[in-house]
């Protein structure tokens, strides 16, 4: 069963691959990323139940350099230990990121944010395999905006700089626990992907959502969280096919009701018929 993807995931959900591999060096991360898909903190994405006919890289590279107030980070490392990595330097401008529980890769490959900041306000550059090249994109090149970037399937982000600001340890710890305290108090507990909706224009979805009715609506072991609705949660026992049922139903609601096409920040990964 090592090869359950379920294991990899934060929504705990997700049939066998082919063949699974861990890596923590960057020249093996390169040398594999090219036949396989790559996974890092396993949140944002939903894993059929069927599992995934390929090979994949559980990506653990997490070498850190700083240079003054700017940090080299491998795509590996979790969000959440880079803050710790940063408040015990007295490294600040990533707080926002502190409950996070994604890649740094996937991090820069969604533009991920929260709290009005984002990955994209203190992205120098990342270095990127792409077509087999390793290339420096700037946070321009990237085009990163609203949880998107230019990043095209099957490319891998191998390391992140980010341009920091020098603080007190003591008060980016305290910045930090602020955030993760709003986090706990905003949003469901139990195992989630993070948000599974974009935010249309102009609009916050969670209320739509909220407003159609669906908060709290259940299919087998997945429930959209009484908490906040724009995350559905597995309350034990879910299956791949009943999360997406809920996301299917939640698109179809907020079409009929509002005209809103609901976009998922969710990446699918396998068949889902």
């Amino acid at each position: 069963m090592k090869d359950t993807l379920s294991a990899w995931t934060t929504y705990g959900i997700g049939g066998a691959a082919r063949r699974l591999t861990v890596v923590d060096e960057r020249a093996r991360l390169i040398e594999l990323a090219p036949d396989a898909l790559v996974l890092g903190g396993g949140s944002n994405v939903l894993v059929s139940d069927d599992g995934y006919d390929g090979d994949v890289v559980i990506n653990r590279y997490a070498e850190v350099n700083r240079r003054g107030h700017s940090v080299t980070v491998g795509s590996g490392m979790r969000l959440p230990r880079l803050c710790g990595y940063l408040a015990e330097n007295g490294l600040s401008g990533l707080e926002f990121a502190v409950g996070i529980p994604a890649s740094v890769g996937g991090a820069v490959r969604m533009n991920a944010g929260a709290f009005g900041g984002c990955i994209a306000d203190r992205l120098v550059c990342a270095e990127v395999l792409t077509g087999g090249v390793v290339k420096c994109l700037s946070a321009a090149e990237l085009g990163l905006s609203y949880r998107h970037s230019a990043l095209k399937d099957g490319d891998v982000v191998l390391t992140a700089t980010f341009a920091l600001d020098s603080n007190a340890p003591a008060d980016v710890k305290a910045r930090g626990a602020e955030y993760a305290r709003l986090r706990r108090q905003k949003q469901p507990s139990g195992r989630s992907a993070g948000s599974v909706f974009k935010n249309p224009q102009g609009a916050a979805i969670a209320r739509l959502i909220d407003e159609a009715g669906l908060k709290g609506l259940r299919r087998g072991g997945a429930v959209i969280s009484p908490v906040h609705a724009n995350f559905i949660v597995n309350d034990g026992g879910a299956t791949a096919r009943d999360v997406r049922a809920l996301i299917d139903t939640v698109k179809a609601e907020l079409a009929a009701r509002y005209g809103v096409t609901a976009q998922e920040e969710i990446i699918y990964i396998g068949e889902f018929g």
